[in-house]
């Protein structure tokens, strides 16, 4: 693990190592800045030599990858969770307002037509996303030299897989394009066996229809399944939702490809065209299996992408998660007839939603609050329930910063 350092003046410098922190902080000659990632700014003046970190992205459209790597280690793993409600708010939102306009106006004369949509317009769902990753990337060039990020960029087309024919304009009433043909299918059905549902294991394209008889639509079988089914259909193996799912839209493929011009012009305007580059999924993939020998998951995928052909870099025992928050609640009535008057005190009892707390020995964060009662408390990881207890029982770990909660997860990687 590795102390991010700020000079005197606030710029970024290379990390060190927690002892040599101690002892600056000991003697008075840094401060804390930063708990999450831990950062010290210096009180001394020194020279502002850096070696730039490279930082790789793995762009999702749940969750971002997000690793800095530099002189040959991994200084830094995140995952990025984005937020996922913001089609829900706006609907609400619409909902609110039309009533509003009902109740207090007797007639709206319509407006014109004329609103249009400039040039790369995203609806507001996906623009949260991009936004959010190159916020992701913003923080980390706080606090880190960042020389030069390296994104990954989608490779399949779901639509040309369905439909050979398809060209042009046509692409606007899909989902989209990017992938090849295996990395489509691995996406599609969560890289394990249709059939048995194993995973980690070598998996073959397969025909939900046999080829035999005229062969349609792909699908992931383990070697032992493959050979069972035979010439039958999926159907006839004895698994009919196996087709009903083959057709079923890969949205969040859909969402990733919409995403990535967005997040490479974002990254392009705040570090230069030449300190942005793409990559490929078979690219990265290569390298984590093949060279790095890490699993699966977004923070290892995004070390991957920061690494050359062949180059192995010392990995990090250690994974911030960062979720992305909403920066309040504005909504002031509620109800059927907006009858009621929302309270939305900033703190009850003290605390405020999204606060990292421990509680009966369980650390989580505080995902709803009541004036008079208890706390629910959610797993800040995974988002699940963890308990409800009153406040007075509660004690502070984190609060929240410029709109991400953070928390570590001891991670030990295994070959």
């Amino acid at each position: 693990m590795k102390v991010f350092v700020l000079s005197q003046g606030g710029k970024p410098l290379m990390p060190t190592s927690p002892r040599r922190a101690r002892l600056w902080l000991e003697a008075k000659q840094a401060y804390v800045v930063r708990r999450d990632p831990f950062t010290i700014r210096l009180r001394f003046a020194t020279k502002e030599h850096v070696q730039p970190a490279k930082v790789g992205v793995d762009s999702g459209s749940k969750e971002v990858g997000i690793a800095a790597v530099a002189n040959g280690e991994v200084v830094l793993k995140a995952e990025v969770v984005l937020r996922d409600d913001i089609s829900a708010k706006m609907t609400q939102r619409r909902r609110f307002r039309r009533n509003r306009r009902m109740r207090k106006t007797r007639y709206r004369k319509a407006r014109a037509a004329n609103r249009g949509r400039p040039a790369g317009w995203l609806p507001p769902s996906l623009h949260s996303k991009a936004e959010a990753t190159v916020k992701a990337v913003r923080l980390i060039d706080s606090f880190l030299p960042v020389g030069r990020v390296i994104v990954e960029v989608g490779s399949f087309d779901a639509h040309r897989i369905q439909h050979p024919g398809i060209a042009h304009l046509e692409y606007q009433q899909g989902e989209l394009q990017g992938y090849l043909l295996r990395e489509y299918v691995l996406d599609k059905w969560q890289r394990k066996c249709a059939y048995c549902d194993a995973h980690d294991v070598p998996l073959e394209l397969e025909h939900i229809v046999p080829r035999s008889r005229g062969g349609s639509n792909l699908t992931l079988a383990c070697h032992a399944c493959n050979q069972r089914k035979g010439q039958k259909t999926a159907a006839e193996f004895g698994f009919p939702e196996v087709q009903a799912q083959a057709r079923t839209p890969l949205r969040d493929a859909a969402h990733v490809s919409s995403l990535k011009s967005r997040v490479v012009h974002g990254l392009q305007a705040l570090f230069g065209e030449g300190h942005v580059h793409l990559t490929y999924g078979y690219e990265t993939k290569y390298k984590r299996r093949q060279v790095l020998h890490l699993p699966k998951s977004h923070a290892n995928d995004a070390v991957a992408i920061t690494c050359q052909i062949d180059e192995v870099v010392r990995q990090l025992e250690m994974t911030h998660h960062l979720r992305c928050l909403a920066r309040g609640q504005y909504q002031r009535f509620n109800g059927h007839h907006s009858e009621h008057k929302c309270w939305a005190p900033r703190k009850v009892r003290g605390f405020k939603l999204y606060e990292v707390v421990k509680a009966k020995g369980l650390v989580g964060y505080i995902a709803g609050r009541r004036e008079k009662g208890s706390f629910v408390i959610k797993d800040a990881i995974s988002g699940n329930k963890l308990v409800e207890v009153t406040p007075r029982i509660l004690v502070r770990v984190a609060r929240p910063t410029q709109g991400w909660m953070i928390t570590r997860q001891q991670v030990l990687e295994s070959n």
